[in-house]
């Protein structure tokens, strides 16, 4: 058995599974309108070496898979080192990038292949370059975005479209999921779009504004799309189906969020927080104890990646998501 896939199994047997965001810098090259992390001053990466034993830890307390972001984490000089600190504890991890652009410098696609990086997931918000390019503020950003794809296929790991709904793209999910399979993407992760209570992380917007209806209806879409299996989307039709039960009626929602519990974020100051959403601080990531993680179950917010990830502690219940969440990915795992 592999090692990530033992390592995970091991742990979802011993109780201990859990999954950590863990965002390195604020600095990134992206000013994307529904995102105000790039406006903050001043410009901050983690201590590398702090960094490092944080992975330790998370490593420590159970965390299974990680997804480094930011911010632009490709802009930190030890983000390959990360990756390789990572793997060595048989962490499953992803990347995430808001600027395609940099993942063609510096041979840095096959620098984070060589770390032991399983998914590189990219900003993808629509079909059309032009709108692409005023959201992000990148020019040639579908372009780099090709050329990207195009060059992780080489590699072992999958490339990942991250496409938040918003109001360019609530109404047209199908189109923009075509294009990103036409260009080649492995796997889609929708984000629903929300609004951050957090200080340090900024999120909302203008661009996000969309009533419930809207949003709704564009989960509504997503799950036959899903059903459809013409695209690898990722969030579960289970989870989305919650989603949408939260929107029409909070009370009305099965299942809630383990932030804090299953489920952190940590940020570019090594506080611990049960999402990104909230103020809340569980403490440093260097010297927090499990007992720390046992907040109880949220229903505040909608924010995808927690909530998502989220559905496989619900008991008994949980094993149809499982299920239909390994299907999606294939289960390929390093």
């Amino acid at each position: 058995m592999r090692a990530k896939t033992k390592n995970i199994v091991k742990n979802y047997l011993s109780g201990k599974l859990r999954f950590a965001e863990f965002a390195i810098t604020n600095a990134c090259v992206a000013q994307c309108s529904f995102c105000g992390i790039w406006k903050q001053t001043p410009k901050v990466f983690v201590d590398g070496e702090k960094a490092l034993d944080a992975i330790d830890r998370l490593a420590d307390l159970g965390v299974s898979h990680i997804t480094l972001t930011g911010g632009e984490p490709l802009l930190h000089p030890m983000i390959t080192d990360f990756v390789r600190k990572a793997s060595s504890r048989g962490m499953h991890n992803a990347v995430l990038d808001a600027a395609p652009g940099l993942l063609l410098r510096n041979d840095i696609i096959s620098r984070l292949d060589d770390a032991g990086a399983d998914i590189i997931s990219v900003s993808f918000d629509s079909g059309d370059p032009a709108v692409m390019e005023k959201s992000r503020k990148i020019k040639n950003i579908y372009e780099d975005i090709k050329k990207a794809v195009s060059e992780i296929k080489k590699t072992r790991m999958k490339s990942m479209a991250s496409m938040l709904i918003w109001n360019e793209n609530h109404d047209k999910l199908e189109e923009v999921c075509e294009k990103a399979a036409d260009i080649g993407f492995d796997l889609i992760s929708l984000n629903y779009p929300t609004f951050s209570e957090s200080d340090v992380y900024e999120l909302g917007g203008e661009g996000v504004n969309l009533s419930r209806e809207r949003l709704i209806q564009s989960l509504e879409n997503a799950i036959k799309l899903k059903k459809s299996r013409k695209y690898n989307i990722i969030n579960s039709s289970i989870s989305m189906r919650n989603i949408i039960n939260y929107l029409k009626n909070p009370a009305s929602a099965r299942y809630h969020c383990f932030g804090g519990k299953r489920v952190m974020f940590v940020d570019w100051f090594l506080d611990t927080h049960p999402c990104m959403q909230l103020k809340t601080s569980l403490g440093s990531v260097l010297t927090i104890d499990k007992s720390a993680l046992g907040l109880p179950a949220c229903n505040k917010c909608n924010m995808s990646w927690y909530r998502d990830f989220s559905m496989f502690f619900q008991g008994a219940r949980t094993i149809p998501t499982i299920l239909e969440s390994l299907a999606s990915v294939g289960y390929v795992v390093r």
